[in-house]
């Protein structure tokens, strides 16, 4: 009986080669690139293996699965090939922080980003005041102002030479590197020195010329909302109408998305077959292409193209389309083209979303019979997606929307009018009088879109916050869902199996992450706070916290992001400095604390004093710590560095407490607090031994002492601030809580 399953099974892949052989090969790409990445003898010992693979599909039965196993190695080739320049990146440090002047060719479309553009560049020449460089890699390069660069363009730039800014959320740096973009370019002069021609420049020009034809025929904020629903560029939007889009669940509204491109396809077949017949479908699928091209190639809009293209060519070849092979093919290519979309979120959300809708759709549909048609799809496409795409949401936008199905199923109705009134608007604006007529419907639909995000934004539980996802979480949801989707194609004990096992596989994953959480090695983390300072030290035997930032928020969500939830006592909490940015945090720690540290000064201050007092209250034995003290707790060592003994704690910077901790593995983390630059000359003095790393005294906003950088030589320097520029002087490789969010370093 097995075996006869067994064997049905097997001649099932056999009936889709394409997809099996597609999926193996994405699968094969990916693991390559998020485990092994930019390791090129493991890419050439993949290509050898798959040689023996094809000869293995001569005498093995179905021969997919030696093809498969072929197209999974040679996509593990393809993520490391071509090999990228080892020192690339070493030579990009070195000439972070300074000043160039570039000139190169832009390599991709640019982009809106906080206010400024941005767009990869592959440079020819990098000129260092007299002396050029080269081979750093590629830039991206940054600007304000009123200058386009499109692609292909050749520009010329100048301005500070900066590592790539990381995000809290997003290891933004990996993936530019996987761009070999190991720079970025502020620049604070730009422009085009010879603008791109031919073919190539046809999407960039007709984007500009449809973007002012749409300017000219609408008001603000209309003519941006229709921007993004027509080819999905998200330039213009007025904040608070992006954050009601988000909140709703239709900032996928602005993306071009695969029904854009499937009314954008039905227009163009319906005028060319009148005409041209059977010969409709080479210009249609040209016309498609240039319409991804002109929103930008974005990963999503190349998926719903592809998608569309194989649809329509199907159809004339009077073939029929397997929609899961369509997607799968159309992943393996596009990740074939650039193995670095791997880590890009719109490709993720885009491929799990359609793949959701795919899935989950009909089984939703068919629970909500009670809906009228015209909202039930829509509402049953809005759930889908949202359940396949959960995770992502939460750990990239950090944000999940209960009221997004009742918006979509309000919206989506009338969302393919409006792509096709906005296709139409382009021409008609030939004739402003016209356009502007025809625009006024339009207008009103487009009110119609932004008043329902305004109005459901409002509503109470319209959205939650996250503020963070951690990875183990989302494999258990999908381990979850995985489970339940397959039962819902079971019956007797295999359906009874299939939703234990979604029971099971989640909380054996949450287990062993709470396992692996409780016993992390030692480490210390400079907590993103914000303005302030605040170190949390954890290891299996107990942590410190030392200062708690400007938030009490802020504090909370960081301490329960790493700390257990049944870790409720400190082994101790210092508190090195009086300023707000130091002990405002405290008001909301809900921890208490065997030891509490401070300063053996009397430092003037109220707040200081009511932290201390309420750790007091809660059983805390207070230290009175000055220069030269040696304190044993958690696992660790602090040695006290400052203040000295009688040192005026009424003179700001002089007697504040400075610590050495050092770790069971020998590195050590110095915190020097806010000490002026004399009192750091003398905790410097009191070093016993190197710092692995080193807290910049006042968030780096001014140089340390000389002899504190003479004693502190080869150590990380950390930077914890909200934002802002840290003193002219220091390395760029200075980490800093704005930009990486909470730094983990280990002990």
């Amino acid at each position: 009986m097995n075996e006869s399953r067994t064997g049905r099974d097997l001649r099932s892949l056999a009936r889709v080669p394409a997809l099996v052989i597609a999926l193996s090969w994405s699968v094969g790409l990916l693991a390559a690139v998020v485990i092994a990445p930019s390791q090129t003898w493991l890419g050439a010992a993949a290509v050898a293996l798959a040689i023996p693979c094809l000869l293995l599909a001569i005498a093995i039965r179905p021969a997919v699965l030696a093809l498969a196993l072929m197209a999974a190695l040679l996509g593990a080739g393809r993520a490391e090939f071509p090999a990228p320049d080892p020192h690339a990146a070493t030579r990009a440090l070195v000439v972070a922080g300074q000043t160039a002047t570039i000139s190169g060719r832009v390599a991709d479309d640019s982009r809106s980003t906080g206010g400024a553009s941005e767009v990869l560049v592959e440079p020819d020449h990098i000129v260092l005041g007299d002396s050029a460089v080269a081979n750093v890699g590629n830039l991206i390069v940054r600007w304000r102002g009123p200058v386009e660069a499109g692609f292909n363009d050749r520009l010329a730039a100048t301005g500070k030479l900066t590592l790539p800014r990381d995000l809290p959320s997003f290891d933004r740096r990996a993936y530019l590197a996987q761009r070999h973009a190991y720079l970025e370019l502020d620049a604070t002069s730009i422009n085009v020195t010879n603008a791109a021609s031919g073919l190539a420049t046809l999407p960039t020009w007709l984007r500009s010329h449809y973007t002012a034809a749409i300017d000219a025929s609408l008001p603000s904020p209309h003519a941006a909302v229709l921007l993004g629903v027509v080819l999905g560029i998200r330039h213009g939007i007025p904040p608070e109408l992006q954050q009601a889009l988000i909140a709703t669940g239709l900032i996928h509204l602005l993306v071009l998305s695969g029904l854009k491109v499937a009314v954008f396809a039905r227009i163009v077949q319906g005028a060319l077959r009148p005409i041209l017949n059977r010969y409709a479908t080479v210009p249609a699928l040209c016309l498609v292409g240039i319409y991804a091209l002109t929103g930008g190639a974005t990963p999503a809009s190349i998926r719903a193209a592809a998608m569309g293209g194989m649809a329509i060519a199907a159809a004339t070849l009077g073939r029929p389309t397997h929609v899961w092979t369509s997607l799968a093919t159309t992943a393996a290519a596009m990740l074939a083209w650039r193995p670095e979309l791997a880590w890009d979120v719109g490709f993720q959300l885009s491929f799990a979303g359609t793949a959701a809708i795919i899935l989950l759709t009909p089984p939703i549909e068919r629970r909500l019979g009670l809906l009228p048609h015209a909202l039930r799809e829509p509402f049953a496409v809005t759930c889908a997606a949202q359940v396949g795409t959960l995770p992502m949401m939460a750990a990239d936008f950090h944000v999940l929307s209960p009221v997004a199905p009742i918006a979509n199923a309000l919206a989506l109705p009338i969302l393919p009018v409006i792509v096709a009134a906005g296709l139409a608007l382009g021409p008609l604006s030939l004739v402003p009088e016209v356009a502007r007529l025809a625009a006024v419907p339009l207008a009103g639909l487009l009110e119609y879109l932004e008043q329902i995000s305004y109005l459901l934004a409002r509503l109470p539980a319209a959205d939650f916050p996250v503020v963070r996802f951690p990875p183990w979480a989302g494999i258990a949801y999908y381990a979850s869902l995985g489970a339940v989707v397959a039962a819902g194609h079971m019956h007797g004990r295999h359906r009874a199996r299939s939703l234990a096992a979604a029971v099971a596989a989640p909380v054996l994953i949450a287990a062993t992450a709470l396992a692996m959480w409780a016993n992390a090695p030692p480490q210390v983390s400079v907590l993103g706070v914000g303005n302030g300072q605040a170190l949390l030290f954890r290891s299996a035997h107990g942590a410190i916290l030392v200062d708690a930032g400007a938030s009490p928020t802020r504090l909370k969500d960081e301490l329960g992001q790493i700390l257990p939830p049944w870790q409720t006592t400190l082994d101790a909490v210092a508190i090195t400095a009086p300023g707000l940015g130091h002990v405002a945090g405290f008001g909301g720690l809900d921890r208490k604390a065997r030891t509490l540290i401070i300063p053996g000064a009397e430092l003037t201050g109220s707040a200081w004093r009511s932290a201390a007092f309420e750790a007091v209250a809660r059983g805390a034995r207070i230290v009175r710590a000055r220069a030269g003290d040696k304190l044993n707790t958690a696992g660790f060592r602090l040695e006290v560095l400052s203040p000295e003994p009688g040192a005026p704690g009424s003179e700001v910077g002089v007697a504040y407490l400075a610590l050495r901790v050092v770790g069971p593995s020998g590195r050590s983390f110095c915190d020097l607090s806010d000490l002026d630059v004399d009192a750091q000359t003398v905790a410097a003095a009191r070093l016993s031994g190197p710092c692995t790393y080193l807290l910049l005294p006042g968030a780096g906003r001014s140089l340390p002492s000389p002899d504190l950088v003479r004693a502190t030589s080869g150590a990380q320097l950390i930077a914890s601030l909200a934002a802002g520029r840290l003193a002219r002087g220091l390395p760029p490789t200075v980490l800093r809580t704005d930009q990486e969010g909470t730094i983990a370093l280990p002990m």
